[in-house]
């Protein structure tokens, strides 16, 4: 027998009819027609979800809007904190321009010395080593030797050294005091020209003096770019176990007749890095050009004095020397200058007479 058949009857029976009823009361009756159309219905659902959403994003905090305090509390702590940082870095102080010095110096500026005065060192009598700033300036120097591969160099016949000496009196010796301004042109074969001038006297006739071939004596007349060769040099002027014054007044014999290209004044330099000498600072020689003084104590004829130099750290050529008296000097004062050099300029020239362009 179909299970379908069967159902149907199950309906059809008067009692489950009457069951159902009770338990259902609008079953079999007709229902009454929906209030809204079903179409309405969907379009209030969603006009309900839209009114949300807007509720929703209306109230909730936007990214790129931060609230005041959260802008305010980080611009007042950068703010303290520049301060602190800057009244912490200020006691130290951040020393100024010091000119066209690669190599660097104190922040002291440097003082012009009087004439007749020792040069005015920043320490007295020096107690920092010279060596490092030596060698730092010649290493320097050294770099300058390297010209372009295309560039010509055009070299003068003569060596052209333009310098001022000035001497005083000596009471030991009877040797009287006096000063010149001195110019000389000299050639490879020793031969060349000198003038003198009274620094006193400028408007007065040069003297002049002419030497022919192999007249003039020259302090070590081809030196090397080597140190270790041009110290060899140098101690045959000077005996160098006499102390680091020897190197010192070495070199200056070196300035006296030569004009020392960047490889030679650098190898000069290696060679008194290596002698004992002191630093005192930045100071301004006698032709008011900035450099720094190195010395060194010894004795001149069995008299104590300091040797110094002013060496420019731009281009390690030796600008002014000095000797000065020492306090256990019995004829003269003590911090007296007995002699200085200045070295004012060099070059090459091709013709006695002339002078180096610029």
């Amino acid at each position: 027998m179909d299970q379908e058949p069967a159902e149907d009857e199950f309906r059809r029976d008067e009692m489950v009819q009457l069951a159902v009823r009770a338990l259902l009361p609008r079953q079999g009756r007709v229902p009454p027609p929906p209030e809204i159309d079903v179409t309405d219905l969907i379009a209030l659902a969603h006009q309900r979800q839209s009114a949300q959403e807007s509720t929703r994003w209306r109230w909730r905090p936007q990214p790129w809007r931060p609230r005041l305090w959260r802008v305010v509390v980080p611009a007042v702590v950068l703010v303290m904190l520049l301060i602190v940082g800057i009244e912490v870095v200020r006691p130290y102080g951040v020393p100024g321009p010091t000119g066209s010095d690669p190599v660097g110096s104190d922040a002291t500026g440097p003082v012009l010395a009087d004439p007749r005065q020792p040069l005015p060192l920043t320490t007295s009598p020096g107690t920092a080593p010279a060596r490092h700033q030596l060698a730092a300036i010649a290493q320097h120097v050294h770099s300058l030797d390297r010209p372009a591969p295309d560039q010509l160099v055009t070299i003068g016949r003569y060596t052209y050294v333009h310098l001022r000496a000035w001497w005083r009196d000596d009471p030991a010796t009877g040797q009287d005091g006096g000063a010149y301004d001195r110019r000389l042109w000299w050639a490879a074969d020793r031969s060349g020209q000198e003038t003198r001038v009274d620094p006193a006297e400028p408007n007065r006739t040069a003297e002049v003096v002419e030497y022919p071939p192999g007249a003039l004596g020259v302090a070590v007349p081809d030196p090397a770019a080597d140190r270790t060769v041009l110290a060899g040099q140098l101690a045959e002027e000077q005996p160098m176990h006499e102390g680091p014054q020897a190197a010192l007044r070495a070199v200056v014999g070196l300035y006296r007749f030569h004009d020392l290209s960047p490889a030679q004044r650098a190898a000069a330099l290696a060679v008194l890095a290596d002698a004992e000498l002191v630093t005192h600072g930045p100071v301004l020689d006698r032709a008011g050009r900035s450099g720094v003084a190195v010395s060194a104590t010894g004795e001149m004829d069995g008299r104590p004095v300091r040797d110094t130099a002013v060496i420019d750290t731009a281009t390690g050529r030796l600008l002014t020397y000095e000797r000065v008296a020492l306090p256990a000097d019995d004829h003269a004062a003590a911090g007296t200058v007995t002699y200085y050099l200045v070295f004012l300029r060099s070059g090459r020239v091709g013709r006695l007479g002339a002078e180096p362009a610029d």
